[in-house]
Order: structure tokens, then sequence, then C-alpha cells
């Protein structure tokens, strides 16, 4: 009996909120209360028969809820959770991007600075080069021994050959040789 009555106010409060909306009898919802008001109505006259007293066939509790209304509100339950993971997504999206363009600045300032200190190199390294050019040979050589390989071969290819040459006679032979030997493997000048 309980079921019934719930059943009919339910579909009396559809009803009546279906014309304050203005839709009309073919809607889904409507569909749904007049099936389970048909079913409200044939399971007592299924329990007389079958012998059931209707205090046997009442409403456990909680089922004071139309069966359909409990799935409709776990499914508004989760639209409204997946509605906000989104908003919360398309935030840290926005995040995300801000932070590329932050690297991508940062990256354009490093790649500045490295070229920067690139040219700072090259002009220090041609200072160096003119300075051994305008000292004498033998007092080139002296230094150049002590000086780095690396280096030594650097300043050697940035002056004219007669020079270098002029200044490799004053070098130990052994290291003279191998000086000889990085300015033949050497690709680029600086």
């Amino acid at each position: 009996m309980l079921k019934l009555a719930v059943m009919s106010s339910l579909a009396f409060d559809v009803a009546v909120s279906g014309l304050e909306r203005g839709t009309g009898p073919g809607r889904t919802e409507d569909k749904v209360i007049a099936a389970l008001s048909a079913e409200a109505i044939a399971a007592p006259a299924e329990a007389q028969e079958k012998g059931l007293e209707p205090e046997a066939n009442a409403s456990k509790p909680g089922d004071d809820e139309a069966p359909g209304g409990l799935e409709r509100e776990l499914l508004l339950k989760k639209q409204e959770e997946l509605a906000a993971k989104e908003k919360a997504l398309a935030a840290l999206e926005q995040e995300l991007d801000q932070k590329l363009v932050r690297l991508q600045e940062l990256e354009a300032k490093l790649n500045r600075m490295l070229e920067d200190a690139k040219e700072v190199r090259d002009k220090k390294l041609k200072h160096l080069i003119d300075v051994y050019s305008n000292m004498k040979a033998k007092q080139a050589a002296a230094v150049i021994e002590t000086l780095n390989e690396k280096i030594a071969v650097k300043i050697l290819a940035g002056m004219r050959g007669r020079q270098a040459g002029e200044i490799l006679t004053y070098v130990k032979p052994a290291k003279a040789a191998r000086l000889s030997e990085q300015l033949t493997k050497m690709q680029v000048p600086f």
C-alpha cells in the first residue's frame, strides 16, 4: 500500500512539474512513472493471489524513493564530479602552458647568454693571438710551453704561418711535435 501511495504521489509531482515546464506526456520520466505505478497497483493483487498479507509486502527502509530517482541522483553526482575534475584539469593545463612559455623564455635567454659568452671568449682569444704575435718568438715559445695544449694550439692556429713556425722553433721538440699534430687535426681555428 505504501508503495502505491508513494508511486501515485511521485506520478502527481512529475505530472505537475511537467505541466509547469511545459513538457508533454511523451517524456521518458512520465513513461517510467506510469510503468512503476502500474507495477505498484499490480503488486498487491499478485500478493493476494499468492496468499500473502499486505504487511508482508511492506516496504523496507530506504524504499521510499523511486528506484530511478536514486540512480538519477548518482548520475548527477558523478556528472558534477566529472565537471569539477574537468575544471581542475583545465586549470592545470593552463598552468602547464604558462610554465612552458616561461621555460621557453628562459631557454632563449640562456642561448643569448651562451652566444655572448662565446663572443667574449673569441675576443679574448683574438687578443691573446695578437699579444703573442707581437712578442719575440723566443719569449712567446717559453710561455706557450707552459700553456694548456688546447689553448696553445688555438693561439698558434690564429697566427700567420710564418709567426707560428718561428715560435715553434724555440719550443721543446716533443711539445712542438704534439702541438703541430693537434694543429693538423684542428678543423676550425676558433
